[in-house]
Parts: C-alpha cells; sequence; structure tokens
C-alpha cells in the first residue's frame, strides 16, 4: 500500500503573527529582548612593552534585568562570558568579575548567582617585550542572557573592543 505524499511547509513565526494583526498578539508576546550597555576603558595612558595594562568593561543592564554570573549555581543557566581575540604578544593575566547577588526566583529552592543593573569586569593583560609601538586593538565578545523576575530571554554576544597605544620602551 502506497501512502500519500505530504509536504512539510515552514512559516516563520513572525508572519504568522504579523497576519494575525496587532490587536491579537497578547501584551507579553510584544517584550523587546533587553541589551547591555557596554563601556571599554583602558586604565593606563602610557602602556610599554613589557608592561601589564588593566582593561574595564563596564555593563549597564535596564532596570529589574540581571544575568547570570560568570560561575552560576545550576549548570542548566548561561554564565557571563568575556571573551578575547589577543593580538600577538598580549597575553591575558587575569580577568575579575564582580561578586553575585543572589536572585531567589519563585519555585526555585537555591537562590540565583547573578550579576544586576550596573557592573564592571577587570581585565589584566600582559604585554611581551617584543610588542611593537603603536595602536593596539584588543577585541572581544560580552556573552549574556538577560533575565527578569519572570522569564530569560534568549542568549546574546556583543563585540566590543579596546585600543591601547603602546609607547616606545624606555632606554637605559
Amino acid at each position: 500500500m502506497r501512502l500519500p505524499r505530504t509536504r512539510t511547509v515552514v512559516v516563520p513565526l513572525g508572519l504568522l503573527v504579523a497576519g494575525l494583526g496587532r490587536s491579537a498578539v497578547p501584551t507579553s508576546a510584544q517584550f523587546r529582548q533587553p541589551t547591555a550597555e557596554l563601556t571599554p576603558t583602558v586604565e593606563q595612558q602610557a602602556i610599554q612593552p613589557g608592561q601589564s595594562v588593566t582593561l574595564v568593561l563596564g555593563v549597564e543592564l535596564p532596570e529589574n534585568i540581571h544575568v547570570q554570573s560568570d560561575e552560576p549555581r545550576d549548570p542548566f543557566v548561561i554564565p557571563t562570558l568575556l571573551a578575547f581575540t589577543l593580538p600577538e604578544g598580549v597575553t591575558v593575566e587575569e580577568i575579575t568579575y564582580p561578586e553575585s547577588t543572589d536572585f531567589l526566583l519563585e519555585g526555585w529552592e537555591e537562590p540565583l548567582a547573578v550579576f544586576e543593573h550596573e557592573f564592571t569586569i577587570a581585565v589584566r593583560l600582559a604585554l611581551d617585550t617584543e610588542v611593537l609601538p603603536g595602536e593596539i586593538i584588543v577585541p572581544g565578545s560580552f556573552l549574556y542572557q538577560a533575565c527578569d523576575d519572570r522569564v530569560c530571554f534568549a542568549p546574546a554576544t556583543e563585540a566590543v573592543e579596546w585600543h591601547m597605544n603602546v609607547e616606545p620602551a624606555e632606554r637605559r
């Protein structure tokens, strides 16, 4: 016996919702994904080959939004992570995340370890003695999952970069 052929048609959810008209979309579905405002800064103005430099990433989240810490207690949540694509001659010595805050989510037994509203991440980089003078750009990516007290949004990754000027080494 031969079964009839069927064809599957995939219609993006956005088209289905758009076809229903705005009044048919519940208010709860009309939210926007919160985004982090990132401010990269370099602490030292004069940097020379062979020295360490501290980079800081200031993060500001919308009110009532938090992200999971870099070391979440629940293995199923997405940690906040700062990663780099380092130029030659530059290495990460240390990344310092802020102390997390306990956030008790309704229905959960153990509080979540989160970062709230405004926080900074500090990074100490080491410059090799062979790094040439001039501008160095350190690109990075900031991975986070924004949540409120009821829902977690899709994970997001934001590009960020630090610009620093390496001066010639002092002659002795």
